[in-house]
C-alpha cells in the first residue's frame, strides 16, 4: 500500500470511522468494509496499523480525553483503535501512562482539570530533582530528597523511573561543570595520578577504583567528582540505568548507598585504542553513516564485532564509541524487538 494512501486511511479512520456512536462497529462482520480496511487480522489492517507511530496513537488517546473530559475507557474507543493501542502498549493502563494520562479511566475516573494539576504537581517535583542534581554535580540518591520522594512515590515506584523523567543524562550534567583556574599544586598531582590511572585502564575509574580519601578532597575542591575528572577531560562511566533496584515506595528500607562496581550496562569512552581498533570502528562508522540506521551486532560481520566488544565491553559501548548515545541504541533495539514480536 502506497504512503500516501496509507495517510488518508488513518486520517479517515480517526475522523470519520472512529466517530460511530457505535464503538462495536463492523467488529464481528469480517466481510464488512471497515473490517477488511482496518482490523489487524486483515492484510490491508495490519499494514494500516503499522504505519501508525506510538506518538499518533498517543495524540489520539490525548485528543479523545480532552473530549470527553477524562482519561477515555476501553469501551469508549472504537474497536480498532483499541486493538491498536492494546497491541501496541501492552495494556490499557500502561497506553494511558505513556500519553500523561491517569491509568484510572472512564467516568469515575480523574476529571482532566484534576489530571492536569497532577501533571503540574509532578512538574514541580521533578524540576526539585533536577535541581538538587546540579548541586551535586551528580545524579541525587532518594535519601538527598527525602521530602520530594514522599510525593513522588505516588507517581514512581523505582528511582531509575525518575531520573529518566527528570531527564538526568549526559547532556544535563554538562551545565554541571566547569573548569578551575589556579587549582593548587596538590590536587593537580591528585589528578594528574587519576589520569594516568585512567588511560592504565582505559577509561574513567569507577568509584571504588580510587582512594577514598583522595576521592573525597578532590570533590569537597572540585564540588563533584564529575567536576573533578572535567578538570583532567575525563567524563564518568555512565550507566544505562542508574540506581538500578533503588525504590521510593515503600521497599525504600532495602536501598544501598554504596556504587556499584560492576561494568554490566554502562557505557564509556574508551582511552587506550590502538590503530587497529580504531579502523575497527571506522568501519562501523562508515557503515552508520553510510545508511543512515544504527549498525547492531547482527549485522555487522562476526570477527569484527568480536573484536570490538573485547575492547568496548559491549556493543552499546562500542556505538558509544562513535556517537550513538545509549538512548538512540536502546530505542533501537526495542524498535527491531517490536517488529520481530508483530511478525
Amino acid at each position: 500500500m502506497e504512503v500516501l494512501e496509507l495517510e488518508q486511511k488513518k486520517r479517515y479512520l480517526i475522523e470519520k470511522v472512529s466517530r460511530n456512536s457505535d464503538k462495536r462497529y463492523g467488529q464481528d462482520e469480517k466481510t464488512s468494509e471497515v473490517w477488511q480496511a482496518y482490523a489487524m487480522a486483515s492484510r490491508q489492517g495490519k499494514s494500516v496499523y503499522q504505519s501508525f507511530s506510538d506518538e499518533e496513537l498517543l495524540a489520539y488517546l490525548r485528543t479523545l480525553a480532552g473530549e470527553l473530559g477524562h482519561g477515555p475507557a476501553q469501551a469508549e474507543v472504537f474497536w480498532v483503535l483499541r486493538d491498536y493501542i492494546k497491541h501496541r502498549f501492552g495494556k490499557w493502563p500502561y497506553a494511558l501512562r505513556a500519553a500523561g494520562l491517569s491509568a484510572s479511566a472512564g467516568r469515575g475516573g480523574k476529571t482532566m482539570e484534576q489530571m492536569e494539576k497532577e501533571k503540574q504537581h509532578k512538574a514541580s517535583l521533578l524540576a526539585a530533582v533536577r535541581k538538587k542534581a546540579m548541586e551535586l554535580g551528580k545524579i541525587p540518591h532518594p535519601g538527598d530528597l527525602p521530602e520530594v520522594c514522599e510525593e513522588l512515590k505516588k507517581y514512581y515506584s523505582g528511582w531509575t523511573s525518575v531520573i529518566k523523567a527528570a531527564k538526568l543524562d549526559s547532556d544535563f550534567f554538562k551545565k554541571a561543570v566547569h573548569k578551575i583556574p589556579d587549582l593548587e599544586t596538590e590536587y593537580v598531582d591528585m589528578l594528574e595520578k587519576v589520569k594516568n590511572f585512567a588511560y592504565e585502564i582505559g577509561r574513567s575509574p569507577l568509584h571504588g577504583e580510587i582512594d577514598p580519601a583522595v576521592k573525597q578532597a578532590l570533590i569537597e575542591r572540585c564540588g563533584s567528582w564529575r567536576n573533578a575528572l572535567y578538570q583532567i577531560d575525563l567524563e564518568p562511566v555512565l550507566r544505562m540505568e542508574p540506581f538500578h533496584d533503588i525504590y521510593i515506595d515503600h521497599r525504600m528500607a532495602e536501598n544501598r548507598k554504596c556504587h556499584s562496581d560492576s561494568l554490566y550496562g554502562c557505557y564509556y569512552k574508551v582511552l587506550n585504542l590502538d590503530e587497529s581498533d580504531r579502523k575497527r570502528l571506522a568501519k562501523v562508522r562508515n557503515r552508520y553513516l553510510r545508511d543512515g540506521k544504527i549498525p547492531m551486532k547482527k549485522e555487522v560481520p562476526k570477527q569484527l564485532r568480536q573484536d570490538l566488544q573485547e575492547k568496548c565491553g559491549s556493543w552499546g559501548n562500542v556505538l558509544y564509541q562513535i556517537g550513538v548515545t545509549p538512548k538512540e541504541y536502546y530505542l533501537e533495539k526495542h524498535k527491531k524487538k517490536n517488529i520481530v514480536r508483530e511478525k
